[in-house]
């Protein structure tokens, strides 16, 4: 386990979970007394998951990243706010559907899209033609993206017409 998951959860962190009804167990025993990340983990897993696809603090989604969990990390990897240097770690993961989070986010830097665009998973590359068709237009235009259509979604698009 990491070095991070015996870190004390400070009120900033709590605070995510404040005002959403199904967080309420979560804030409850977070508020009983300070407790640490790893154990909220042992507790309950998706009240991690949770933090990791909602909270906006760029050093808890750099430790969320490294998560054994890959639940944890794939909403690391789908959250609008995960910085740019962990969106790049997270493109390397060996588990597709983390990279696959990565290809679909709307955040993630062009040069990591291109990179994706050669992974051996056909889907991943599909997000990646989706995000950029659908968030990159005016890059795509100006040439700042330059991407080779997958064939496979070359014919989704195709059925979609």
């Amino acid at each position: 386990m990491s070095d991070w998951l015996s870190d004390v959860i400070g009120e900033d962190v709590i605070a995510v979970y404040e005002g959403h009804y199904f967080t309420e167990d979560a804030l409850f025993w977070l508020r009983e007394r300070r407790r640490t990340f790893g154990e909220l983990r042992a507790k309950e897993i998706d009240w991690l998951r949770w933090m990791a696809a909602n909270v906006d603090d760029q050093d808890l989604l750099e430790k969320l990243s490294q998560d054994p969990d890959d639940d944890v990390r794939v909403r690391v990897a789908c959250n609008l706010l995960t910085p740019r240097l962990v969106l790049e770690k997270l493109a390397d993961d060996p588990i597709v559907f983390i990279r696959r989070g990565v290809a679909q986010n709307q955040s993630t830097p062009a040069h990591i899209l291109i990179k994706l665009n050669a992974d051996p998973d056909t889907r991943v590359r599909i997000l990646v033609q989706t995000n950029a068709t659908n968030n990159r237009g005016s890059e795509l235009r100006r040439g700042e993206i330059k991407l080779r259509p997958d064939r496979r979604f070359l014919q989704l698009m195709a059925m979609d017409t």
